[in-house]
């Protein structure tokens, strides 16, 4: 049953139907369903469903549609955060966020504050469209273990790229993370970052660089 549930939240998602999203997300908690399972088994994937159809053009997905999911997944995390504060792990780190200057995408970066949060980090969220001098001043302010910068447009890259260089010429003792749909493995590599494909991975790969175990682009 909870599986069902969880499968129409997905597609409650994909389909931009906020109020669906809600009431299924409502539903799942009352029925005992762990806040951190809906969220990567439902909120997580639905929204990864939600951005590839926009990015491939399947079913004539358009920009509207990922915004109209976009608002569902907000519907669907304002019934589970709450639930998420009370099931976060034990504490893993400072991890310092941000949409780079250039890109006001919000979606994807939102999915991954929450997962992380819920991972156990204590997340710093500078929003979107953020100046690579602005994560600096901030690493240096809060000094966090990652600094995690996310483009979802190709028109971005050298400002990832910027903050990178940045990262180095000021010697800041932190792991450089990136994702969004722009960037990728062999692009992050070509950097020294690391990268991660989704909100999912996004929370393994902060763990492996936490432990040591991650090699830069993966």
């Amino acid at each position: 049953m909870s599986k069902e549930l969880l499968d129409k939240l997905v597609e409650a998602l994909v389909s931009g139907d906020d109020l669906e999203a809600g009431r299924l997300a409502k539903e799942a908690i009352n029925k005992g369903i762990p806040a951190i399972d809906i969220l990567m088994k439902a909120c997580a994937p639905g929204m990864m469903k939600a951005g590839e159809k926009f990015a491939s053009g399947l079913g004539g997905a358009s920009l509207t549609d990922l915004i109209m999911s976009g608002e569902s997944m907000k519907a669907a995390l304002e019934v589970i955060r709450p639930h998420l504060k009370t099931e976060k792990a034990e504490y893993a780190g400072k991890y310092l966020l941000g949409q780079i200057e250039g890109d006001i995408h919000t979606i994807g970066r939102d999915i991954v504050r929450s997962m992380l949060q819920s991972a156990g980090w204590d997340v710093t969220d500078l929003g979107e469209d953020v100046p690579a001098d602005k994560f600096i001043e901030k690493a240096k302010e809060i000094k966090p273990d990652i600094i995690g910068a996310a483009s979802a447009i190709t028109g971005s890259l050298n400002k990832l790229q910027e903050l990178k260089e940045k990262i180095d010429a000021e010697k800041l003792p932190v792991k450089f993370m990136v994702g969004g749909w722009s960037t990728s493995t062999e692009w992050a590599k070509s950097i020294g970052a690391y990268f991660a494909r989704d909100a999912v991975e996004a929370v393994k790969v902060a763990s492996s660089l936490h432990s040591g175990k991650a090699k830069a682009g993966k």
